[in-house]
């Protein structure tokens, strides 16, 4: 089963107003809320159906149709469709079994023939109509949303944080772009071209942290500051769980807080980059 915005079907089918209205009065989805067990990979996940139309209600009631959820994730080759006795499913994934993009797929399908089916709120095109459904059919389906799933404790940084240019920026200056998979640092075409020469000279040496303290603990402030602001503007973009995760992780108050100290919450992400700053490395170990 896969979600077909253009899709005509031999029956009438609950889907959302803008792909289609033989159902004009009622609604069909899901509420899924996907986190990832603390210090491990395994996934939990908790989703919630809500139907409105009384007839296929009853359908649900008497046993005749069932909800149900597939869950797909590319990367680790999982694909399983799951059909709750009831409106609620609870799942833990074990770990290392979801990751990366994952997409859960609710519908709504009859789990056994229904001769002559009719709805009272079918769309008036309907009236007067009935229809033979066969066992497995889809009677109602939601759009598809999408999950990612980052093992973030593994690399902190680089699945939160990139670089990129921008041919709009001038040189000496720089800013960050947040409708990616990643938080992208950019910069103009030449500056970029400067940094990544000199990220690559100090790639592992100590004289790097001068870029973490100069360039990555400002974005990841700046970052952490707006998205405060307006967690739900980002929650669906995947370096938002990643970042919440690390911050879960280190102790820190998660997105979306409040009155919270963002300067100590990046220094940790950072792992405490201005103590490891040569000058002041060398002038702790030259006074000891």
């Amino acid at each position: 089963m896969r979600f077909d915005r253009g899709k005509v079907w031999p029956h009438p089918v609950l889907r959302p107003p803008i792909y289609g209205d033989d159902y004009p009065r009622a609604e069909f989805e899901v509420e899924i809320e996907v986190k990832r067990v603390r210090d491990s990979t395994a996934v939990e996940m908790d989703a919630s159906f809500e139907l409105s139309d009384p007839d296929l209600l009853r359908l649900v009631e008497e046993g005749s149709a069932r909800y149900a959820l597939l869950v797909k994730a590319s990367k680790t080759h999982f694909r399983d469709l799951y059909t709750p006795v009831g409106r609620r499913i609870q799942k833990v994934f074990s770990a290392g079994g979801l990751s990366g993009r994952v997409e859960f797929a609710p519908f709504l399908v009859s789990t056994r023939e229904l001769p002559g089916f009719r709805a009272d709120g079918w769309h008036p095109d309907f009236s007067g109509r009935a229809f033979d459904v066969p066992a497995g059919a889809v009677l109602a389906e939601d759009v598809p949303k999408d999950y990612w799933i980052d093992t973030a404790d593994e690399a902190p940084l680089g699945s939160i944080l990139g670089s990129r240019s921008d041919s709009n920026l001038s040189d000496g200056s720089w800013g960050y772009s947040l409708d990616g998979d990643r938080v992208f640092i950019v910069m103009s075409e030449g500056d970029y071209a400067k940094y990544t020469a000199a990220r690559d000279s100090v790639n592992n040496q100590p004289e790097g942290q001068y870029l973490m303290n100069g360039l990555y603990l400002p974005a990841l402030m700046a970052v952490l500051f707006e998205v405060d602001q307006d967690p739900q503007e980002y929650e669906d973009y995947r370096w938002y769980a990643s970042l919440d995760q690390r911050l879960e992780s280190l102790g820190c108050k998660p997105l979306g807080s409040q009155n919270v100290d963002r300067l100590r919450d990046a220094q940790r992400v950072l792992e405490s980059p201005f103590a490891k700053m040569p000058m002041i490395a060398q002038a702790e170990a030259e006074s000891a």
